[in-house]
């Protein structure tokens, strides 16, 4: 009898343990449950903010992209722009271009944390730089000595050079339009010389271009061969309305063949 009641005593405590085990591990269930919840809730990575749906252009360099000469002020950057946004695209500028510029100051420029964050940020760069290493606000008409010359467009190149780099280390991406020299002194004496120095300078701007990934060279020389005072302001120097309209319809030629331009 005794053994019987000891029987049914230690039953009931098994029974009483079993629940008591099945009770805490519904608890640490529960308890894990919630853990991870609030696990999942801290590692969510933020949403990524969404890029400007705006195509943006940005112009570099001297007084041609800065527009210097036209009357209407747009000069051949605010006229591509414009035949963009005639197509439908939505533009965003930012024309950093300072007139006088050399290859150097560009260089320079593109250190300056504010100018690299807008060339990160486009996706069509326009550039024109060279004019004033060449031509030397005109100094180029009095003295034409070769090895000046050579010496010029040796540091010309070098910091063209850097300069294709630089850009291609803060923007991988956007297509570069280089818009090379032309000759504007088309009625002096010593235009048949300066003309041929401009070529060369042109080709071996073209060459270094070829060498860079998404850096498209655009002539511009060959508008200025015939008829060259018609496309020229009054200084004689910077191009007109209709020469900047010239530029532009380049431009926007060579930005169609490439699939560059549209609306993303």
């Amino acid at each position: 009898m005794k053994r019987n009641k000891w029987v049914i005593v230690m039953t009931w405590i098994s029974v009483l343990a079993l629940f008591l085990c099945v009770a805490g591990l519904i608890a640490v269930a529960q308890g894990q449950t919630k853990t991870g919840s609030t696990t999942t809730e801290k590692t969510t990575p933020k949403q990524e903010t969404k890029k400007s749906d705006r195509f943006q252009v940005t112009g570099l360099g001297d007084s041609l992209t800065a527009g210097v000469g036209d009357t209407d002020g747009k000069g051949y950057v605010r006229r591509v722009v414009d035949t963009m946004e005639k197509d439908g695209t939505r533009v965003t500028l930012s024309n950093l271009a300072i007139s006088g510029a050399r290859s150097n100051q560009l260089l320079s420029q593109l250190g300056q944390k504010e100018i690299a964050q807008q060339v990160a940020n486009a996706d069509v760069i326009f550039m024109t730089i060279g004019g004033n290493d060449l031509f030397r606000g005109g100094a180029a008409l009095e003295d034409l000595n070769t090895a000046e010359i050579q010496k010029n467009e040796t540091a010309y190149l070098k910091n063209l050079e850097q300069t294709y780099k630089r850009i291609r280390e803060l923007n991988k991406d956007a297509v570069v339009y280089h818009l090379g020299l032309y000759n504007p002194f088309v009625d002096v004496k010593k235009r048949v010389e300066l003309a041929s120095i401009a070529a060369k300078w042109n080709m071996d701007t073209q060459n270094l271009a070829s060498k860079f990934s998404r850096v498209v060279y655009v002539p511009t020389y060959d508008y200025f061969i015939l008829n060259g005072k018609k496309y020229l302001s009054s200084d004689h120097f910077h191009p007109n309305g209709a020469g900047y309209q010239l530029f532009a319809d380049r431009v926007s030629s060579v930005m169609t063949t490439d699939g560059e331009g549209e609306a993303k």
